[in-house]
């Protein structure tokens, strides 16, 4: 019996050990610790193979282990430890025999293991073939170069004059001013006549195109040293033109209509022949010539501004007072005023003729004479009515047999004052030429028609069901503004404005339908920003007499009363106002770039013109002014040979070109400029009082700044004493408007705070003086800290450090 026991006591020991390995299992999978859960699942399933939630957690938990390998190979691989990530893979694979991805890794792993042994690179080690594939598209396409663009070796302005020279001399003295190549046109001949040429302060470009025009040539970049010179014609163009393929991502319009309206102005201002657009990106993709993508640009960036947006604010001012006073008095019947006296005939018993058969249960009453009849209840006999006397019982008849209800009195007096005031003041924001929509109120059924079928559902016959439509009445404040904004300060408004209420439900054919009251004004405005613009209004006073009583005594004064008169009199006053105000939240960006016009050419061909760059500008100030040469004067004339440094002659002149006069010569040499100052740093002011608890301002200023691009800095502070609050800008690297990369980080621990500030590329620097950075502090301990700049690198457009002393500031706080 005791071996029995035991047999019989092993399941259930086993089925607990089990469930605590389940339970493990299951701490340790909250934990994320797969790899411990999924040894702890399976000693439970070697305890109970047949249970089923062993198995389920086991197979769960299985995955996730695989999976988590899985991505820890992933990111070695990207690391670029390929044998690490494979291991990995293998480890994933070996826990999870049904990962595809583990088994596809693995072999992506190998392959990208034998490839680097063949060709090994540290740069594209971690790479799968199709993210290298990719890469190498990437570089291709990074590699594509714009148009090539002249960059000669000098920007000194060329000053040229030539006589009766041929277009190939014009040309190739003009290159070897410049520093560049010049290459013709095999089939490049010229007319047959020689040409005079006489350039001042000229730039590259624009000498270039002075001797085109006069030559009748075409010249255009083949790279940044040499240009390709052949006729102009149409032919010409078309085979040596160069073509630019630009994709322009539009930012700012909202609707398919207005990207296919700046289409269609780009295409007929630039004529280019090949222009589509991607509506699902707003994307304008163009080829066409390199000044017509430069014209297309730059209408696309006049064209895609952000839209206006205006908040208007709705105001609706309603006050309405009513008064109304009930006075009556008189004789009343059955609650009612008036009076009435019906007579009743009431026979007595004797007079009625007996009917033992029947059995009087209630009675009914007369709609005409007010009388109540007896009515009866059949028995065994023929029903009679009870009120039926004979003939016979017609002298019996006396006033005893008939009554009458005598009338009451009723006097009434009441008087109830109601006064209400609404005020409604929504608000609506609207962008340009968009119609904005607000509802306040309710929706309203009410029957708009019905119809009954013709036949019933079963056999023949008109149905008696009947189906009524119903629709819904927006019910309360509804208003639908379309703004246009003119400028920083107008706008116009296209305003429709209702206000309903449900006054009264009638009765309509069995349906109680709503009469709705409106007030709608439908307006077209202009206004300034601002005003307040009084758009309708209303001003009722209705008064009411309802006079009640007998007629022809109802006018006797003291009568009246006496015979019943009532007498209601109700005052009403109303008044509505309705305003609006609008306010201008974004106006139209429109700069004046966007308003100059520019040179285009001609109508055969669209050609641009760009200014001066910055360092031709600069090569051109020492020449722009004359220099004073007074004391070399008298020598220049003697020695004619000293004119040809202000005069260039052709390599092959036909001929010789005469002298300039003497007023027009420089000297060789001209006295050096006075130096400017070098930029100076400034704490403004650089002792400061303050107190715990109190804001002081510290400000950083630069003088005499020149060509500024960029000032990161690193600020120094004791933090026991004083706490970092704000870091403003200043407007010293902005004074022309243009927005800057401004990252400040505060570090209140340490006592220190990093700004990196700079002007955006492409933007220039800037001459200035000014504020720079604005630090607001507040004192929170008493004692005295200096604030000073631990690192500081002002520098200019060229990221050429700018020399300055740092300053300190001293700040006492009490």
């Amino acid at each position: 019996m005791a071996v029995v026991l035991v047999l019989a006591g092993a399941p259930a020991f086993a089925s607990r050990k089990g469930d605590k390995l389940y339970k493990d299992g299951k701490l340790a999978e909250v934990k994320k610790e797969w790899e411990k859960a999924l040894d702890l699942y399976e000693k439970a399933m070697l305890d109970d193979p047949s249970n089923v939630s062993y198995q389920m957690a086991a197979r769960r938990v299985r995955f996730q282990a695989g999976q988590l390998h899985v991505n820890n190979g992933q990111k070695l691989r990207a690391d670029g430890k390929l044998n690490e990530a494979l291991l990995e893979f293998q480890k994933a694979y070996s826990i999870d025999p049904s990962s595809i991805i583990a088994d596809q890794e693995i072999r992506r792993t190998l392959e990208m293991i034998n490839r680097e042994k063949k060709t090994p690179s540290a740069k594209d080690r971690g790479l799968t073939p199709a993210e290298e594939e990719k890469k190498e598209i990437e570089e291709r396409i990074d590699s594509l170069e714009g148009p090539p663009e002249l960059k000669p070796i000098s920007h000194t302005p060329i000053t040229l004059k030539m006589s009766n020279q041929p277009p190939r001399i014009l040309f190739e003295t003009i290159a070897k001013l410049a520093g560049i190549n010049v290459i013709f046109d095999s089939e490049y001949q010229p007319t047959g006549r020689n040409f005079f040429v006489d350039l001042t302060n000229a730039t590259l470009e624009q000498a270039l195109d002075f001797v085109a025009i006069q030559t009748k040539s075409f010249w255009k970049p083949l790279s940044v040293n040499t240009i390709f010179v052949t006729q102009d014609n149409v032919t010409k163009r078309r085979d040596y033109e160069d073509m630019v393929v630009k994709t322009f991502y539009l930012t700012n319009t909202t609707t398919v209509q207005e990207l296919q309206e700046i289409a269609t102005a780009v295409r007929a201002v630039t004529e280019v022949r090949r222009l589509f657009t991607y509506n699902g990106q707003n994307v304008i993709i163009i080829r066409g010539t390199v000044d017509q993508v430069a014209l297309a640009e730059k209408l696309i960036h006049d064209l895609d501004k952000p839209k206006s947006e205006v908040v208007v604010d709705v105001v609706v001012m309603e006050i309405s007072k009513t008064l109304s006073r009930t006075l009556g008095a008189g004789l009343a019947f059955g609650g009612s005023p008036g009076v009435s006296l019906p007579v009743n005939f009431t026979p007595r018993n004797p007079v009625l003729t007996g009917q033992p058969t029947t059995g009087t249960t209630g009675g009914t009453t007369d709609a005409t004479t007010g009388t109540t009849l007896p009515s009866t209840t059949i028995g065994t006999g023929t029903p009679t009515k009870t009120g039926a006397i004979s003939l016979a019982q017609v002298g019996h008849i006396s006033t005893n047999d008939f009554s009458i209800t005598l009338p009451g009195a009723i006097f009434q007096a009441l008087l109830s004052n109601r006064e209400g005031r609404v005020l409604q003041a929504p608000q609506v924001r609207a962008v340009e030429l968009q119609k904005a929509s607000l509802r306040l109120g309710d929706k309203i059924p009410f029957a708009s028609g019905s119809f009954q079928p013709g036949f019933g559902a079963v056999g023949a016959g008109v149905s008696p069901l009947v189906s009524t439509q119903f629709q819904f009445a927006e019910v309360g404040v509804n208003v639908d503004i379309v703004p246009k904004v003119h400028g920083p300060k107008e706008v116009s408004l296209h305003v429709e404005l209702e206000l309903s209420t449900v006054r009264e439900r009638i009765d309509i054919g069995g349906l109680q339908q709503p009469v709705i009251g409106q007030r709608k004004i439908i307006h077209d405005i202009r206004m300034r920003e601002g005003e307040v613009n009084l758009l309708g209004g209303l001003q009722s006073l209705t008064d009411t007499l309802t006079e009640n009583g007998v007629p022809g005594v109802h006018n006797i004064p003291i009568l009246k009363w006496l015979l019943g008169s009532s007498e209601v009199k109700e005052k009403t006053e109303t008044e509505l106002v309705i305003f609006l105000v609008p306010h201008i939240i974004r106006s139209p960006e429109i700069t004046p770039s966007n308003l100059r016009g520019i040179s285009a050419g001609s109508d055969a061909t669209v050609r641009l013109h760009y200014a001066p760059r910055e360092e031709e500008a600069e090569a051109a100030k020492p020449q722009a002014p004359p220099a004073p040469a007074p004391k070399p004067a008298p020598a220049a004339p003697k020695t004619p040979a000293a004119a040809p440094p202000a005069v260039i002659p052709a390599p092959a002149p036909a001929t010789p070109v005469p002298a300039p006069p003497p007023a027009e010569k420089k000297p060789p040499a001209s006295p050096p400029a006075p130096a400017a100052k070098p930029a100076e740093l400034s704490f403004a002011p650089a002792k400061l009082l303050g107190k715990v608890n109190q804001n002081v301002m510290v400000v950083l200023q630069v003088n005499h700044g020149l060509d500024l691009f960029s000032a990161p800095m690193r600020l120094k502070y004791d933090p026991k004493v004083l706490k970092l609050t704000e870091v403003v800008r200043g407007n010293a690297l902005s004074p022309d408007g243009q927005k800057l990369n401004f990252l400040p980080v505060i570090n209140g621990e340490l006592g220190e705070a990093r700004v990196e500030m700079s002007r955006l590329p492409g933007s220039g620097g800037v001459n200035s003086s000014g504020p720079l950075v604005m630090f607001r502090f507040q004192g929170v301990g008493k004692g005295s800290s200096q604030v000073t700049l631990e690192e500081f690198g002002l520098r200019n457009s060229r990221n050429l450090p700018i020399p300055a002393p740092l300053p300190a500031a001293s700040v006492t706080v009490e």
